[in-house]
């Protein structure tokens, strides 16, 4: 799966001392129509072609290179300055199927046009933004990053976000080469001022990525954590001859997927020197499978199966509206760095899930931070869902009426996640320090909304200690609400299977039943043992006989992740039990599993 840029043209109307990509007339054999339809020919096999120049609004017949690109199946993205699109030719690109636009945003303003000399292009510029986001074409901003830059790139994202531009996503552009070496920035000026502009992008809440033209190594920053979600590193897509790693990087964890270093930088700075990654919650942190086009689309909408004591089975579907989250959980399996899908798909989604009277859970990331979530409960209300659910850390449902507008607009109930009775333990886990008690009082707030709650308890290493003071918290604080426990789950490669972040179960097992006791003495209601995310039935340390009614777990439906040992074969719950995973008996056995008969 492979994104190609595609050069248009070679000259443009702009003026930016970084860029390398301009010449001052056009060379035949990349302009010419026929050599240009030749290389889109050639990219077959491409999931995207990135049409890019120069500027290709130069060109009068952008509209048919784009139809033609289109016709031969990949997503059409175009690289543009925007400022010389009108509405017709707005159009007319829309028409011709392209699907994103990424618009040069060297700032906004006078200090934009400044840097391109086109005076006016700025506001030109963000007219086009608009109407192109009106007429259905997703809008992308490439931010670059040079030496003209530093001092105003990271207040962009903010600005972007005041002048209410639809701007889905922000790409850095790091500038490494360009016609004066005075526009290219040291490391260490490029370490910082990525830095802050990660910053600048998480606050106003607009996804930001490195542009795969240069890639810095994690590494180089002073908390890769925290610059994590700018990478989508695939395995295998480390080689590349204009970057090389050096010694010490074949110690890093993601030395498969990194390529190393910009030649052109170690060319200008070469004391440089690796440090290497050894973290690998770090690694998956900065991994995709594939595209993170493609990642999206394997996450975007996941099938699950609810299955209660009677037989009685209820399938829903959930739906991730965003993947960016204000928590960072080790064990989360969802890939928090991606972009959101686009509107239109997460609509299509929610219809496709709510015919018939599906039930619709709307998940993330942290799908609060989607600024249309009131909109996508309603639309799931209005489409024929059963019901409705919103799976959240509840951070922002505290903030003004939101608990109450997302009632009003048709949601059912609410799956909160909280993984701690103590703020430092809770902190502890999400890796968000001062949430816990945000996430209490968005509780609050969804119980004075007359929601309905569940609160979901991932046992993991850090936290399974404080099961008996948990049940204390819930059952005092919020007598109406119910508990799933959940085990962390090695499912994919994104969670680290190691004993710091998975307990045995026979550690688990005592302080849950005491756990439970005590849930039992508050009247709390607690479910979630016979789930994919829940234990092995054999060890749940309550009355089995509600797990005798189960349905059956259909073929398949586990998609592998789970395995039987031999304890299980004969048990009277076999067919109604997942097992165990296979990462979590890879690294501690199945011999704690035993078989249930009953007379």
């Amino acid at each position: 799966m492979r994104a190609l840029p595609i050069t248009t043209n070679e000259t443009c109307d702009h003026r930016c001392a970084f860029c390398d990509a301009r010449r001052e007339v056009e060379d035949p054999a990349i302009a010419g129509s026929a050599a240009l339809r030749a290389r889109i020919d050639a990219a077959a096999g491409a999931e995207a072609l990135i049409l890019t120049g120069g500027e290709p609004t130069l060109r009068r017949d952008l509209p048919a290179i784009v139809a033609y690109a289109r016709r031969r199946g990949p997503r059409v993205v175009l690289e543009t300055h925007a400022a010389r699109l009108d509405a017709a030719a707005i159009d007319a690109l829309a028409r011709a199927g392209l699907s994103i636009v990424r618009v040069h945003l060297p700032g906004l303003g006078d200090d934009a046009d400044a840097i391109t000399g086109d005076v006016g292009g700025s506001a030109r510029t963000q007219a086009a933004i608009r109407a192109m986001h009106a007429a259905g074409i997703a809008v992308e901003a490439n931010l670059p990053v040079s030496r003209e830059t530093l001092a105003t790139i990271a207040a962009l994202p903010p600005a972007i976000a005041a002048a209410g531009l639809p701007v889905q996503a922000l790409w850095a552009r790091i500038v490494v080469d360009a016609p004066s070496s005075g526009s290219c920035p040291s490391l260490e000026e490029l370490r910082d001022t990525l830095t802050s502009l990660a910053e600048a992008a998480r606050a106003a809440s607009i996804p930001l990525r490195l542009a795969p033209q240069a890639l810095l190594p994690a590494c180089v920053f002073p908390q890769p954590g925290r610059i994590a979600h700018l990478y989508a590193l695939s395995p295998g897509g480390r080689e590349r001859d204009d970057h090389r790693r050096l010694p010490g990087c074949e110690r890093c964890v993601v030395v498969d997927r990194c390529p190393g270093f910009p030649r052109a930088i170690l060319a200008r700075e070469p004391d440089t020197a690796a440090a290497p990654i050894t973290q690998d919650r770090l690694r998956r942190r900065l991994s995709v499978i594939e595209s993170v086009e493609a990642q999206i689309e394997r996450e975007l909408r996941t099938e699950e199966l609810f299955r209660r004591s009677d037989g009685v089975t209820e399938r829903a579907t959930t739906i991730r509206v965003n993947f960016l989250c204000n928590q960072a959980c080790t064990f989360c399996f969802v890939s928090t760095h991606l972009p959101a899908a686009a509107d239109d798909r997460i609509e299509a989604e929610i219809r496709r899930a709510a015919a018939g009277g599906g039930v619709v859970v709307l998940s993330g990331g942290e799908p609060t931070l989607n600024p249309r979530l009131t909109a996508w409960v309603a639309l799931a209300r209005s489409s024929g869902a059963s019901h409705v659910e919103l799976q959240s850390n509840a951070i922002r449902l505290a903030d003004g009426d939101l608990a109450e507008r997302l009632r009003d607009a048709g949601l059912s109930r609410c799956f909160i996640s909280l993984h701690g009775a103590t703020a430092a333990t809770s902190d502890l886990v999400t890796q968000a320090p001062g949430t816990f008690v945000k996430t209490l009082a968005g509780i609050d707030a969804i119980v004075r909304a007359g929601l309905p709650v569940q609160l979901n308890f991932v046992i993991c290493q850090a936290n399974f200690r404080e099961l008996p003071a948990y049940f204390d918290l819930v059952g005092g604080r919020w007598p109406s609400a119910s508990v799933c426990v959940s085990f962390v789950g090695p499912s994919t490669d994104l969670v680290p299977s190691t004993a710091e972040v998975i307990p045995r179960y026979a550690e688990v097992m005592p302080l849950l039943a005491e756990g439970l006791q005590r849930a039992r003495r508050h009247g709390t209601l607690v479910e979630g043992f016979e789930s994919m995310c829940g234990i092995p039935l054999c060890l749940v340390p309550a009355d089995l006989d509600p797990f005798l009614g189960l349905a059956a777990i259909p073929e398949g439906f586990d998609r592998g992740e789970f395995i039987k040992a031999e304890a299980c074969r004969g048990c009277d719950l076999e067919d109604r039990c997942f097992g165990v995973r296979r990462r979590y008996a890879a690294l501690y056995g199945a011999d704690e599993l035993r078989p249930i008969r009953r007379p």
